[in-house]
């Protein structure tokens, strides 16, 4: 099971990729988890394997 830090998610407008930097250590964190949320948004959940950090956002569908 993904163990990620999973901070409050923050609507957000970027486009979806499978790649986004850390904003720990720099390094390319991957997609790791897309959760439903409701009718409307997804979280979206990258981790870093590096430094394990992780982080989620909402995303509209």
């Amino acid at each position: 099971m993904l163990r990620a830090v999973r901070p409050t998610p923050t609507c957000t407008r970027f486009k979806t990729s499978i790649e986004m930097p850390c904003m720990k250590c720099g390094t390319q964190m991957r997609l790791a988890l897309i959760e439903p949320r409701d009718q409307v948004y997804d979280v979206l959940t990258y981790q870093c394997t590096p430094c394990n950090a992780g982080e989620s956002f909402l995303n509209a569908r």
